[in-house]
């Protein structure tokens, strides 16, 4: 490409929990503030909003999510900031009841739809993860036919569905599995949703392991994975890439907002722990960069979010969105610099 110039922007819900207060409007401020191109919108930042009183004489639940939606394309709007995706929407890949991949396809229409008012091109989509409890399937052919009648419905609004393992998939948690649904889905608005914490967690890491974060076949396991990326991986075929790294986990999860003991290690270090890349300071244990170099080496030069998720965030102070926001920014600096990417245009107050 001609530019390596990368459009940077940061995920809603990484600038502070809606449960602790931390509205969207002060969200939006604070990317559009330290920088941000533009922001990946979660679902919950959008159901906060729906349920605040702005909206509280629609009794019915899409018109409100709607009214939301256009209310924070507004405010973006004004703030120069594109939404870039509406994440994440999952419960589905593996379904195996046709009346449960019903339900979630009419679901997935109201996701579209929402798409649409904020004028965000992707729908992002996870694979399934605890603690869900409906039959589910690995096979790869029966997932990609799900994904395909997603993808297809995805069509008639001209959106993007980007697909993501988790690294505590039930039946997807690699790259690797995505990359061969998608390309059995066949569909050119059907690519992946890359990021670096799943990556880097599922090949190398071990997330309750304070003296030894990374496993001893760990960086090896890594390498090899990212040389088949760069094989078998087109840059075309990304949707959008995700930036995070993460601390070591508690595995007694005491002082965890939500501590439940019995969901998977990955989960309990992903939802507690992650932090953005190259911030020695704070901890981060895990080769991202190494992840992030691979993806830009691949030509790679999309959208790239800043999505972490970190028991900080749950803190009722009205700085939170600011400070992350902040970090966010100058973790991306670090990263563009170490993956000889140019710096982003920005106008930011820091």
């Amino acid at each position: 490409m001609a530019s390596n110039r990368v459009r940077i922007a940061v995920a809603t819900n990484s600038l502070g929990k809606s449960a602790a207060g931390h509205d969207i409007q002060s969200k939006l401020l604070a990317a559009h503030s330290h920088g941000f191109d533009g922001v990946e919108l979660a679902w919950e930042c959008l159901e906060a909003h729906a349920s605040s009183t702005l909206f509280s004489e629609e009794s019915v639940r899409e018109r409100r999510l709607c009214l939301a939606a256009e209310d924070i394309q507004r405010t973006a709007s004004t703030l120069s900031l594109e939404i870039i995706a509406l994440n994440p929407f999952g419960f589905y890949d593996g379904l195996t009841q046709e009346q449960d991949i019903q339900s979630r396809l009419y679901e997935a229409e109201l996701w579209l739809q929402i798409c649409d008012i904020l004028n965000a091109p992707i729908l992002q989509m996870c694979s399934c993860i605890y603690p869900l409890q409906k039959p589910l399937t690995p096979d790869k052919h029966h997932i990609a036919s799900n994904i395909r009648r997603l993808g297809m419905l995805a069509q008639k609004y001209n959106k993007v569905v980007a697909y993501e393992a988790t690294a505590w998939g039930i039946h997807v948690d690699t790259w690797q599995q995505t990359r061969d649904i998608v390309s059995l889905v066949n569909l050119p608005n059907v690519r992946l949703c890359i990021d670096t914490f799943h990556i880097a967690a599922r090949e190398a890491g071990d997330p309750f392991n304070a003296t030894a974060p990374i496993r001893i076949d760990g960086l090896r396991n890594l390498r090899q994975s990212l040389a088949e990326m760069r094989r078998t991986i087109k840059p075309d075929d990304i949707g959008y890439f995700q930036l995070s790294d993460a601390t070591v986990a508690d595995p007694n999860q005491r002082g965890y907002p939500r501590p439940d003991l019995n969901q998977p290690p990955y989960m309990t270090q992903s939802r507690n722990c992650r932090i953005f890349p190259c911030e020695p300071q704070h901890g981060g244990v895990l080769p991202v960069v190494e992840v992030a170099k691979a993806v830009f080496a691949l030509g790679y030069r999309g959208w790239v979010s800043m999505e972490v998720f970190h028991v900080d965030m749950w803190r009722k102070d009205s700085s939170v969105p600011e400070e992350w926001a902040r970090r966010g920014m100058a973790s991306w600096r670090k990263v563009a610099q170490k993956c000889g990417l140019e710096s982003p245009a920005t106008n930011a107050k820091l």
